[in-house]
């Protein structure tokens, strides 16, 4: 009743401005009442704020209209927006869980899809890019990189049994031992003292310098814990960082823009990413991509198999489940989800 009063009042207001019609009026009051679908549902609109908290940062201080060019790929992104609002709906409850994010990439860090939370309409806090976090077990390929760049393969034995470091006794997430396992077997199997002992064994500061190095940005705190993803990423950086094992080794900075440029078409900014540096061997990519898909052919990733689908990745969840992630890659992108 509110809005058909507010209507009316409107109504004549415009009539008394000569712009509209008696007639058109009577058709307005007499039409059936639809409810207005709310502007800001979307989930590209999480890109669009991303768009404009980093352009000036590219072009300076904008005083003119500018065209964007993003690399978001639209069908990419509805598909995510739906696929994550379908896994709310149907389990969040369930679960007790009541937002997600997404973010997808490429090899060359280029975002195809983001999406920051449940319904920008509702929360426009942007869980993807700015939220921090633990990423629990999903942070262990830093590890595992970082030992088999000081000499360990996927082949080497180590012992899962009780093990003490200083106060701390890291326990695996079944309460069991399985007594001696190569290092792929515990990655598939996400064996915490297994990581803790690595992570002993390069030290904690050089598990740091690696996560840094691929793409790691956030602060992280060079203890033993380290191993169990204990220090708080975004979702974006900890993606990105997947990305040199999906790519044969090279950084991929996570970015949006493509080009930018003014409505004449003077180029402003424009960046392809198509020279990065390289931030680990192809050989020790390649044995983290076939630990990593043995997590997803047969350890804590197996729901994540994809048919006819090659996949590998790495699950990771915080004390008493608050926070789930996975994160996981085929040859053409890698995507992070997050729900909690």
């Amino acid at each position: 009743k509110a809005a058909e009063a507010r209507a009316q009042v409107v109504l004549a207001a415009m009539r008394e401005q000569g712009t509209v019609t008696d007639s058109e009026i009577a058709t307005a009051l007499t039409s059936p009442q639809v409810r207005a679908k709310s502007y800001w549902t979307g989930s590209e609109n999480y890109v669009a704020d991303m768009v404009m908290q980093r352009l000036p940062d590219l072009v300076g201080a904008i005083t003119e209209d500018l065209v964007v060019e993003t690399t978001i790929d639209f069908e990419l992104q509805r598909e995510a927006e739906k696929v994550l609002r379908t896994a709310l709906e149907d389990n969040g409850a369930k679960f007790g869980i009541g937002q997600g994010a997404l973010v997808s990439l490429d090899g060359t860090g280029a975002v195809r899809a983001l999406i920051g939370g449940r319904e920008y309409a509702t929360s426009q806090f942007d869980r993807a890019t700015d939220a921090l976090r633990q990423p629990g077990s999903a942070f262990k390929p830093f590890v595992y990189t970082a030992a088999l760049e000081q000499g360990r393969t996927p082949l080497s034995v180590r012992n899962d049994a009780p093990v003490r470091i200083g106060k701390w006794t890291p326990e695996n997430y079944d309460g069991k031992y399985r007594g001696e396992v190569t290092l792929s077997d515990a990655l598939a199997h996400s064996l915490n003292t297994v990581a803790a002992q690595l992570v002993m064994e390069v030290g904690p500061k050089t598990v740091v310098q690696t996560a840094h190095r691929l793409g790691i940005e956030a602060p992280l705190q060079a203890n033993a814990s380290i191993a169990l993803g204990t220090s708080e990423v975004t979702l974006m950086e900890l993606t990105g960082a997947y990305a040199p094992f999906m790519n044969g080794g090279y950084k991929a900075t996570p970015h949006v823009i493509r080009r930018v440029s003014t409505q004449d078409g003077k180029v402003l900014y424009e960046n392809a990413y198509d020279n990065p540096p390289r931030v680990i061997d192809p050989a020790i990519a390649a044995m983290m991509n076939r630990m990593l898909v043995r997590v997803v052919e047969e350890g804590t990733g197996r729901k994540a198999r994809l048919d006819g689908w090659p996949a590998a990745g790495k699950t990771g969840t915080t004390q008493s489940y608050r926070d789930a992630l996975f994160v996981g890659y085929t040859a053409n992108l890698v995507t992070g989800v997050w729900f909690g």
